[in-house]
Protein backbone atom coordinates (compact mmCIF):
# COMPACT_ATOMS: atom_id res chain seq x y z
CA UNK A 1 0.00 0.00 0.00
CA UNK A 2 1.33 3.32 -1.00
CA UNK A 3 0.53 6.66 1.15
CA UNK A 4 -0.87 9.13 -0.51
CA UNK A 5 -1.45 13.31 -0.18
CA UNK A 6 -4.49 14.42 -1.71
CA UNK A 7 -6.61 17.57 -2.54
CA UNK A 8 -10.18 16.94 -3.15
CA UNK A 9 -13.67 19.16 -2.79
CA UNK A 10 -16.89 17.73 -1.47
CA UNK A 11 -20.66 18.29 -3.35
CA UNK A 12 -20.48 21.55 -1.62
CA UNK A 13 -17.34 22.92 -2.81
CA UNK A 14 -15.77 22.61 -0.02
CA UNK A 15 -11.63 21.62 -0.02
CA UNK A 16 -10.91 18.71 1.95
CA UNK A 17 -6.94 17.78 2.34
CA UNK A 18 -5.88 14.82 3.98
CA UNK A 19 -3.82 11.18 3.81
CA UNK A 20 -4.68 7.94 2.64
CA UNK A 21 -3.43 4.80 2.06
CA UNK A 22 -4.22 3.11 -1.36
CA UNK A 23 -2.26 0.59 -3.75
CA UNK A 24 -2.96 2.38 -6.79
CA UNK A 25 -4.63 6.14 -8.39
CA UNK A 26 -7.98 4.27 -9.38
CA UNK A 27 -8.13 2.81 -5.52
CA UNK A 28 -7.47 6.15 -4.09
CA UNK A 29 -10.43 7.60 -6.34
CA UNK A 30 -12.59 4.94 -5.41
CA UNK A 31 -12.32 5.36 -1.74
CA UNK A 32 -12.67 9.29 -1.92
CA UNK A 33 -15.32 8.50 -4.10
CA UNK A 34 -16.75 6.53 -1.37
CA UNK A 35 -16.59 9.45 1.24
CA UNK A 36 -18.59 11.72 -1.68
CA UNK A 37 -15.23 13.73 -2.58
CA UNK A 38 -13.59 14.40 -6.27
CA UNK A 39 -9.75 14.36 -6.01
CA UNK A 40 -8.28 17.69 -7.30
CA UNK A 41 -4.59 16.64 -6.79
CA UNK A 42 -2.55 14.15 -5.51
CA UNK A 43 1.37 13.03 -4.18
CA UNK A 44 2.81 9.99 -3.27
CA UNK A 45 4.37 10.08 0.18
CA UNK A 46 8.31 9.79 -0.26
CA UNK A 47 9.10 9.57 3.61
CA UNK A 48 9.12 5.72 3.38
CA UNK A 49 12.76 5.48 4.28
CA UNK A 50 12.16 7.50 7.65
CA UNK A 51 8.53 6.79 8.69
CA UNK A 52 8.07 5.09 11.91
CA UNK A 53 4.60 3.80 13.29
CA UNK A 54 3.47 3.65 16.60
CA UNK A 55 4.65 -0.17 18.17
CA UNK A 56 1.89 -2.52 19.01
CA UNK A 57 2.77 -2.06 22.96
CA UNK A 58 1.23 1.77 22.29
CA UNK A 59 -1.53 0.76 19.87
CA UNK A 60 -1.99 -1.69 23.01
CA UNK A 61 -2.30 1.23 25.41
CA UNK A 62 -4.59 2.98 23.44
CA UNK A 63 -7.06 -0.27 23.35
CA UNK A 64 -7.01 -1.23 26.42
CA UNK A 65 -7.73 2.45 27.61
CA UNK A 66 -10.55 2.82 25.47
CA UNK A 67 -12.09 -0.72 26.26
CA UNK A 68 -11.85 0.22 30.04
CA UNK A 69 -13.48 3.80 29.53
CA UNK A 70 -16.31 2.48 26.80
CA UNK A 71 -17.34 -0.24 29.53
CA UNK A 72 -17.40 2.21 32.20
CA UNK A 73 -19.47 4.37 30.63
CA UNK A 74 -17.63 7.45 29.97
CA UNK A 75 -17.95 9.62 26.79
CA UNK A 76 -15.97 9.22 24.12
CA UNK A 77 -14.59 12.67 24.26
CA UNK A 78 -13.80 12.67 27.70
CA UNK A 79 -11.89 9.37 27.16
CA UNK A 80 -9.96 11.06 24.26
CA UNK A 81 -8.60 13.52 26.42
CA UNK A 82 -7.94 11.19 29.08
CA UNK A 83 -5.70 8.86 26.60
CA UNK A 84 -4.45 12.48 25.65
CA UNK A 85 -2.87 13.31 28.75
CA UNK A 86 -1.36 9.70 29.18
CA UNK A 87 0.70 9.97 25.53
CA UNK A 88 4.64 10.33 26.16
CA UNK A 89 5.10 10.69 22.61
CA UNK A 90 4.35 14.37 21.13
CA UNK A 91 3.78 12.93 17.53
CA UNK A 92 1.00 10.23 19.03
CA UNK A 93 -0.29 13.14 21.43
CA UNK A 94 -0.31 15.51 18.41
CA UNK A 95 -2.30 12.97 16.38
CA UNK A 96 -4.78 12.26 19.30
CA UNK A 97 -5.59 15.72 19.23
CA UNK A 98 -6.83 15.74 15.98
CA UNK A 99 -8.97 12.85 16.73
CA UNK A 100 -10.61 14.28 19.44
CA UNK A 101 -11.28 17.30 16.98
CA UNK A 102 -12.71 15.68 14.35
CA UNK A 103 -14.98 13.23 16.43
CA UNK A 104 -16.37 16.88 18.28
CA UNK A 105 -17.02 17.98 14.88
CA UNK A 106 -19.64 14.85 13.92
CA UNK A 107 -17.23 12.03 13.00
CA UNK A 108 -16.96 8.94 13.92
CA UNK A 109 -14.79 7.46 15.58
CA UNK A 110 -12.99 5.55 13.16
CA UNK A 111 -13.12 8.33 10.67
CA UNK A 112 -11.05 10.05 12.71
CA UNK A 113 -8.89 7.33 12.66
CA UNK A 114 -8.79 6.72 8.92
CA UNK A 115 -7.67 10.06 8.71
CA UNK A 116 -3.76 9.23 9.55
CA UNK A 117 -3.29 6.12 8.00
CA UNK A 118 0.32 6.14 8.86
CA UNK A 119 -0.83 5.58 12.60
CA UNK A 120 -3.51 3.45 12.51
CA UNK A 121 -3.70 0.61 9.86
CA UNK A 122 -6.87 -1.08 8.04
CA UNK A 123 -6.85 -3.72 11.01
CA UNK A 124 -7.48 -1.10 13.33
CA UNK A 125 -9.99 1.22 11.81
CA UNK A 126 -11.58 -1.99 10.34
CA UNK A 127 -12.26 -2.74 14.06
CA UNK A 128 -13.93 -0.33 15.33
CA UNK A 129 -15.89 0.79 12.56
CA UNK A 130 -17.09 -2.66 13.17
CA UNK A 131 -18.06 -1.76 16.53
CA UNK A 132 -19.53 1.08 15.78
CA UNK A 133 -22.10 -0.62 13.66
CA UNK A 134 -22.76 -3.66 16.47
CA UNK A 135 -22.74 -1.42 19.10
CA UNK A 136 -20.06 -3.51 20.52
CA UNK A 137 -17.27 -0.62 20.82
CA UNK A 138 -16.12 -2.74 24.23
CA UNK A 139 -16.13 -6.28 22.32
CA UNK A 140 -13.99 -4.30 19.65
CA UNK A 141 -11.69 -2.42 21.19
CA UNK A 142 -10.32 -5.97 23.37
CA UNK A 143 -10.90 -8.18 20.35
CA UNK A 144 -8.08 -5.09 18.75
CA UNK A 145 -6.03 -5.56 21.49
CA UNK A 146 -5.48 -9.52 21.21
CA UNK A 147 -4.45 -8.92 17.92
CA UNK A 148 -2.08 -5.99 18.27
CA UNK A 149 -0.72 -8.63 21.16
CA UNK A 150 -0.05 -11.22 18.52
CA UNK A 151 1.35 -8.60 16.61
CA UNK A 152 4.02 -8.28 18.92
CA UNK A 153 4.92 -11.68 19.83
CA UNK A 154 4.82 -12.21 15.66
CA UNK A 155 7.60 -9.36 15.98
CA UNK A 156 9.67 -10.82 18.51
CA UNK A 157 9.55 -14.48 16.82
CA UNK A 158 11.01 -12.59 13.87
CA UNK A 159 13.48 -10.68 15.72
CA UNK A 160 14.92 -13.84 17.60
CA UNK A 161 14.90 -16.26 13.83
CA UNK A 162 17.18 -13.43 12.37
CA UNK A 163 19.11 -11.62 15.69
CA UNK A 164 21.67 -14.79 15.59
CA UNK A 165 22.48 -15.08 12.10
CA UNK A 166 22.50 -11.48 11.68
CA UNK A 167 25.18 -10.87 14.37
CA UNK A 168 27.36 -13.59 13.15
CA UNK A 169 27.96 -12.16 10.14
CA UNK A 170 28.75 -8.74 11.32
CA UNK A 171 31.26 -10.14 13.23
CA UNK A 172 32.83 -12.22 9.97
CA UNK A 173 32.23 -8.95 8.06
CA UNK A 174 34.09 -7.20 10.90
CA UNK A 175 37.04 -9.85 11.14
CA UNK A 176 37.63 -10.24 7.09
CA UNK A 177 38.07 -6.57 7.12
CA UNK A 178 40.49 -6.65 9.70
CA UNK A 179 42.33 -9.46 8.06
CA UNK A 180 42.25 -8.35 4.63
CA UNK A 181 43.45 -4.63 4.96
CA UNK A 182 45.36 -4.65 8.55
CA UNK A 183 47.33 -8.29 8.80
CA UNK A 184 47.47 -9.41 5.13
CA UNK A 185 49.50 -6.62 3.49
CA UNK A 186 51.93 -7.25 6.44
CA UNK A 187 52.61 -10.72 6.05
CA UNK A 188 52.78 -10.62 3.05
CA UNK A 189 55.41 -7.81 3.39
CA UNK A 190 57.05 -10.46 5.72
CA UNK A 191 56.79 -13.21 3.33
CA UNK A 192 57.78 -10.83 0.29
CA UNK A 193 61.70 -9.41 2.25
CA UNK A 194 62.09 -13.25 3.18
CA UNK A 195 62.49 -13.84 -0.78
CA UNK A 196 59.38 -16.33 -0.84
CA UNK A 197 57.05 -15.87 -3.51
CA UNK A 198 53.85 -15.53 -2.96
CA UNK A 199 51.29 -17.98 -4.24
CA UNK A 200 48.50 -17.16 -5.94
CA UNK A 201 45.90 -17.62 -2.66
CA UNK A 202 47.69 -14.96 -1.57
CA UNK A 203 48.03 -12.27 -4.62
CA UNK A 204 44.35 -12.78 -5.23
CA UNK A 205 43.71 -11.78 -1.58
CA UNK A 206 46.07 -8.83 -1.80
CA UNK A 207 44.57 -7.23 -4.45
CA UNK A 208 41.25 -7.33 -2.87
CA UNK A 209 42.83 -5.77 -0.17
CA UNK A 210 44.23 -3.20 -2.48
CA UNK A 211 40.51 -2.81 -3.85
CA UNK A 212 39.22 -2.28 -0.12
CA UNK A 213 41.73 -0.21 0.84
CA UNK A 214 41.51 2.48 -2.51
CA UNK A 215 38.23 2.26 -3.80
CA UNK A 216 36.07 0.92 -0.57
CA UNK A 217 34.66 3.52 0.21
CA UNK A 218 33.32 4.67 -3.09
CA UNK A 219 32.27 1.36 -3.71
CA UNK A 220 30.54 0.94 -0.13
CA UNK A 221 28.70 4.83 -1.34
CA UNK A 222 27.90 3.04 -5.01
CA UNK A 223 26.39 -0.10 -3.09
CA UNK A 224 24.30 2.02 -0.93
CA UNK A 225 23.14 4.26 -3.50
CA UNK A 226 21.98 1.46 -5.53
CA UNK A 227 20.33 0.34 -2.38
CA UNK A 228 18.21 3.30 -1.91
CA UNK A 229 17.21 3.66 -5.66
CA UNK A 230 15.95 -0.11 -4.97
CA UNK A 231 14.06 0.39 -2.67
CA UNK A 232 12.57 3.60 -4.09
CA UNK A 233 11.86 1.84 -6.99
CA UNK A 234 10.06 -0.92 -5.92
CA UNK A 235 7.98 1.34 -3.55
CA UNK A 236 6.61 3.75 -6.60
CA UNK A 237 6.41 1.46 -9.34
CA UNK A 238 2.69 -0.07 -9.55
CA UNK A 239 4.51 -3.79 -9.67
CA UNK A 240 7.39 -3.39 -7.47
CA UNK A 241 5.94 -4.98 -3.93
CA UNK A 242 4.98 -8.05 -6.24
CA UNK A 243 8.28 -8.03 -7.40
CA UNK A 244 9.63 -7.97 -4.22
CA UNK A 245 7.37 -10.33 -2.70
CA UNK A 246 7.62 -13.09 -5.71
CA UNK A 247 11.33 -12.52 -4.93
CA UNK A 248 11.64 -13.58 -1.44
CA UNK A 249 9.23 -15.93 -1.28
CA UNK A 250 11.51 -17.57 -3.63
CA UNK A 251 14.28 -17.31 -0.82
CA UNK A 252 15.03 -21.01 0.68
CA UNK A 253 13.51 -20.98 3.70
CA UNK A 254 12.56 -17.64 4.54
CA UNK A 255 10.22 -18.47 1.44
CA UNK A 256 8.42 -20.38 3.61
CA UNK A 257 8.02 -18.57 6.54
CA UNK A 258 6.96 -15.72 4.61
CA UNK A 259 4.12 -17.86 3.47
CA UNK A 260 3.29 -19.03 7.01
CA UNK A 261 3.12 -15.45 8.61
CA UNK A 262 0.96 -14.62 5.73
CA UNK A 263 -1.26 -17.18 6.12
CA UNK A 264 -1.69 -16.78 10.01
CA UNK A 265 -1.67 -12.82 9.66
CA UNK A 266 -4.94 -13.74 7.57
CA UNK A 267 -6.67 -16.37 9.65
CA UNK A 268 -6.13 -13.58 12.79
CA UNK A 269 -7.11 -10.94 10.76
CA UNK A 270 -10.16 -12.97 9.06
CA UNK A 271 -11.16 -14.17 12.34
CA UNK A 272 -11.39 -10.97 14.81
CA UNK A 273 -12.88 -9.09 12.33
CA UNK A 274 -15.65 -11.65 10.88
CA UNK A 275 -16.14 -12.52 14.78
CA UNK A 276 -16.79 -8.99 15.61
CA UNK A 277 -20.14 -8.71 13.60
CA UNK A 278 -19.75 -7.80 10.42
CA UNK A 279 -20.04 -9.64 7.11
CA UNK A 280 -17.68 -11.96 5.23
CA UNK A 281 -17.08 -9.45 2.49
CA UNK A 282 -16.46 -6.32 4.27
CA UNK A 283 -13.93 -8.58 6.94
CA UNK A 284 -12.26 -10.31 3.68
CA UNK A 285 -11.41 -6.15 2.67
CA UNK A 286 -10.28 -5.13 5.84
CA UNK A 287 -8.19 -8.15 5.76
CA UNK A 288 -7.05 -8.40 2.48
CA UNK A 289 -5.58 -4.33 3.29
CA UNK A 290 -3.45 -6.10 6.26
CA UNK A 291 -1.72 -8.24 4.02
CA UNK A 292 1.29 -6.58 1.63
CA UNK A 293 1.00 -6.91 -2.29
CA UNK A 294 1.72 -10.42 -3.50
CA UNK A 295 0.28 -13.59 -4.05
CA UNK A 296 -1.40 -13.67 -0.65
CA UNK A 297 -3.31 -10.41 -1.57
CA UNK A 298 -4.61 -10.73 -5.28
CA UNK A 299 -5.96 -14.26 -3.82
CA UNK A 300 -8.09 -12.31 -1.37
CA UNK A 301 -9.10 -10.30 -4.11
CA UNK A 302 -10.23 -13.55 -5.94
CA UNK A 303 -11.92 -14.44 -3.10
CA UNK A 304 -13.88 -11.59 -2.87
CA UNK A 305 -15.26 -11.67 -5.98
CA UNK A 306 -16.14 -15.80 -6.27
CA UNK A 307 -18.17 -14.97 -3.07
CA UNK A 308 -20.00 -11.95 -5.09
CA UNK A 309 -20.76 -14.20 -7.29
CA UNK A 310 -22.62 -16.92 -5.09
CA UNK A 311 -19.77 -19.29 -3.71
CA UNK A 312 -19.18 -19.96 -0.40
CA UNK A 313 -16.10 -19.07 1.54
CA UNK A 314 -15.30 -22.61 1.72
CA UNK A 315 -15.92 -23.45 -1.94
CA UNK A 316 -13.83 -19.96 -3.01
CA UNK A 317 -10.98 -21.31 -0.95
CA UNK A 318 -10.88 -24.17 -2.66
CA UNK A 319 -10.38 -22.84 -5.88
CA UNK A 320 -7.33 -20.76 -4.67
CA UNK A 321 -5.15 -24.01 -4.43
CA UNK A 322 -3.07 -21.65 -1.51
CA UNK A 323 -5.04 -22.15 1.49
CA UNK A 324 -4.29 -25.32 3.34
CA UNK A 325 -6.95 -29.04 3.43
CA UNK A 326 -7.24 -28.48 6.77
CA UNK A 327 -8.35 -25.27 7.08
CA UNK A 328 -10.78 -25.38 3.91
CA UNK A 329 -12.57 -28.86 5.74
CA UNK A 330 -13.05 -26.49 8.63
CA UNK A 331 -14.94 -23.91 7.20
CA UNK A 332 -16.93 -26.57 5.63
CA UNK A 333 -17.94 -27.83 8.90
CA UNK A 334 -18.54 -24.32 10.26
CA UNK A 335 -21.35 -23.44 7.21
CA UNK A 336 -22.73 -26.43 7.62
CA UNK A 337 -22.85 -26.34 11.60
CA UNK A 338 -23.86 -21.99 11.54
CA UNK A 339 -20.61 -22.12 13.55
CA UNK A 340 -18.20 -20.17 10.81
CA UNK A 341 -16.76 -18.38 13.81
CA UNK A 342 -15.65 -21.29 16.17
CA UNK A 343 -14.01 -22.90 13.16
CA UNK A 344 -12.09 -19.89 12.33
CA UNK A 345 -11.10 -19.03 15.69
CA UNK A 346 -10.19 -22.65 15.82
CA UNK A 347 -8.21 -22.30 12.47
CA UNK A 348 -6.10 -19.13 13.77
CA UNK A 349 -4.98 -20.66 17.05
CA UNK A 350 -3.86 -23.90 14.92
CA UNK A 351 -1.60 -21.42 12.59
CA UNK A 352 -0.53 -19.74 15.45
CA UNK A 353 0.63 -23.01 17.00
CA UNK A 354 2.23 -23.79 13.09
CA UNK A 355 4.08 -20.99 13.42
CA UNK A 356 5.88 -20.85 16.57
CA UNK A 357 7.11 -24.43 15.27
CA UNK A 358 8.04 -23.49 11.69
CA UNK A 359 10.07 -20.62 13.43
CA UNK A 360 11.79 -22.88 16.39
CA UNK A 361 13.00 -25.12 13.29
CA UNK A 362 14.05 -22.18 11.22
CA UNK A 363 16.22 -20.95 13.92
CA UNK A 364 17.12 -24.71 14.51
CA UNK A 365 18.62 -25.29 11.12
CA UNK A 366 20.56 -22.02 11.21
CA UNK A 367 22.10 -21.95 14.09
CA UNK A 368 23.96 -25.69 12.41
CA UNK A 369 24.46 -23.76 9.10
CA UNK A 370 25.95 -20.84 10.28
CA UNK A 371 28.89 -23.03 12.19
CA UNK A 372 29.19 -24.81 8.81
CA UNK A 373 29.47 -21.91 7.17
CA UNK A 374 31.74 -19.82 10.19
CA UNK A 375 33.66 -23.59 9.26
CA UNK A 376 34.59 -22.97 5.52
CA UNK A 377 35.48 -19.55 6.30
CA UNK A 378 38.07 -20.24 8.97
CA UNK A 379 39.30 -23.18 6.44
CA UNK A 380 39.69 -21.00 3.67
CA UNK A 381 41.91 -18.53 6.02
CA UNK A 382 44.27 -21.50 7.21
CA UNK A 383 44.84 -22.25 3.77
CA UNK A 384 45.04 -19.09 2.15
CA UNK A 385 46.91 -17.30 4.23
CA UNK A 386 48.15 -19.08 7.43
CA UNK A 387 49.24 -22.51 6.00
CA UNK A 388 51.89 -20.25 3.32
CA UNK A 389 53.17 -18.14 5.91
CA UNK A 390 54.15 -21.59 8.36
CA UNK A 391 55.72 -22.98 5.21
CA UNK A 392 57.66 -19.41 4.99
CA UNK A 393 58.48 -19.58 8.43
CA UNK A 394 60.02 -23.24 8.22
CA UNK A 395 61.89 -22.12 5.20
CA UNK A 396 63.08 -19.11 7.48
CA UNK A 397 64.04 -22.00 10.68
CA UNK A 398 66.36 -24.04 8.16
Amino acid sequence: MTLYHYKAFDKEGVIHKGTIEASSLETLKDSLYVQNLSLISHSRDLSFFFKRKPSPKALMDICLHLEQFESAGIPLIESLEELQKTQSSRKLKSVLEEVKTNVEAGNLLSQAFSKHPQFFDAVFIGMIAAGEKTGKLALSYHQLFQYLKWLDEIQAQTLKAFRYPLIITAVLIVMLFILLVVLLPEIAKFMEMSSTPLPWSIKILLALSHFITNHGFLFSLLLLSLSFSLVGFLHIHPKGPLWKSHFLDHIPGLGHLRKALGLTRFSHVFALTYSSGINILYALETTRNTIKPGRLHETIKLLEADIREGLSLSMALQKTNLFPSFMIRMIQIGEKTSSLETSLLYIKDSFDTALKRRVDHFIGLIEPTMFVFVGLILAWTVSSIFLPLYETLSTLDH
